[in-house]
This record gives C-alpha cells, sequence and structure tokens, in this order.
C-alpha cells in the first residue's frame, strides 16, 4: 500500500477484462523517476510520510513538503476523504532540479471504511508540477483476446523500449539518473489493475556483454 509494488497483474487483469462490456482496455504511462519509494498518507486529522514503507521523522525533507502542503493535500482530498478513512498518495522521493530531492506522484490508492482499497493514477493537482504532466503520453491498448500474461509482457518490452532506446547505454541512464520504468495505469475503467515496470541496477549487472542479452524487466 505503501510502496509502488505490483500485485498479481495477470489474474487481476483477466479479471477486469471479463467484468467489462467494452471491447478494449487502454493504458497510459508515465515515466517512472529512480528514487525511494515515498507515500503520503491523510485521514481526516491526521497526515503521515513514508519511503520505502517506513516512517520518516518530522524533520525529514519529506515530511517538511507534506507539511507546507497540507492545505493543497487536504483541499484535493476532501471529497474522496468523505466515503473513505484515508487517501495514500504514492510516488518517488527523487534527485530534483530544484531541490535536493523531491517528490513525484504516480498512485492514489483510496481505502475505504471497510478496508477495501482502490488503487488509480493520480489525478489530483496538488504539487507546482501537477499541472505539466511530465513523462505523460504513452498509451496502449488491448482486445479482449489478450490474456494478463500476454499483456504484461507487452507493457514491461514497452517500458523498456521507452526507457532503454537504441544508442543509450543502460550504465549511462543509470549514471545520469534518467527514467528506468514506467507507471501503466488504466486510461478508462475502474478496477483494471496498474503495473509498475522498472529494469533495475542488478539487470545492468548481470547483462551479458558478449551477447549483449539482458534480463527482463523487473515490476
Amino acid at each position: 500500500m505503501l510502496t509502488l509494488d505490483t500485485p498479481d497483474f495477470p489474474n487481476a487483469f483477466d479479471d477486469a477484462l471479463k467484468a467489462r462490456a467494452k471491447s478494449k482496455l487502454s493504458y497510459r504511462g508515465k515515466l517512472l523517476l529512480p528514487g525511494e519509494d515515498a507515500a503520503i498518507v491523510v485521514t481526516s486529522d491526521t497526515l503521515y510520510t513514508y519511503l520505502n514503507g517506513e516512517p520518516v521523522s518530522a524533520d525529514h525533507p519529506l515530511a517538511m513538503k507534506a507539511a507546507d502542503f497540507e492545505a493543497e493535500i487536504r483541499q484535493a482530498t476532501e471529497r474522496d476523504l468523505v466515503r473513505h478513512r484515508e487517501i495514500v498518495i504514492v510516488g518517488r522521493w527523487h534527485v530534483s532540479d530544484r531541490d535536493a530531492k523531491d517528490f513525484e506522484p504516480y498512485v492514489t490508492r483510496k481505502i475505504g471504511r471497510n478496508g477495501a482499497m482502490r488503487s488509480c493514477r493520480y489525478t489530483y493537482r496538488i504539487f507546482p508540477c501537477d499541472d505539466l504532466a511530465s513523462g505523460d503520453g504513452h498509451f496502449i491498448s488491448f482486445d479482449r483476446k489478450t490474456d494478463g500474461t500476454s499483456a504484461y509482457k507487452t507493457l514491461t518490452a514497452f517500458a523498456r523500449q521507452i526507457t532503454a532506446p537504441e544508442g543509450l547505454s543502460e550504465r549511462a541512464i543509470l549514471a545520469l539518473d534518467l527514467p528506468r520504468g514506467v507507471v501503466w495505469c488504466p486510461a478508462t475503467g475502474a478496477g483494471c489493475p496498474i503495473l509498475v515496470s522498472e529494469w533495475t541496477a542488478s539487470a545492468v549487472a548481470t547483462q551479458d556483454e558478449t551477447s549483449g542479452k539482458h534480463t527482463a524487466p523487473v515490476a
């Protein structure tokens, strides 16, 4: 809940497709920045911050960032908190041009009164860069003949193609802290699973230097 992890995507995709009346299911992707998984948890009377699933102290820059924007966070989540006991904004704490580190939101998780959780693409307008929609713009659609395993392979391969283009080595991408993954969210349709597809430094370390082959993308 507090990190950009991926549920059992293939089975969740199959279940979502069976429940849909429409013939296609579309996904939109946002480039995933390198860094630590970060979360801001909002309830009606509290605000918590986490890094990699662990709480941070009040004097941590992430906690101070959340405190600086608490009014904006509460205004944006006010309507959702009427029907949910908490809202979790999950993203990355990453190197920034403006500050040493900054928070980039990707996913919103809404926890109902009964404990049920629903994840969706982050669409709030809270932080100064939210209106820029940076890293957005990648789309892919699947028809009803596509199963979850095929969709997973297609999305992870496309994420790898986007973030490790020919002509730029993976080592350079890692050294420059460039995006190395994509967060795929359903463009339409509630209940469809989100996929976080990210290749890691370990994949580069296990690269076969003679053949140029790489380990499969890791989500």
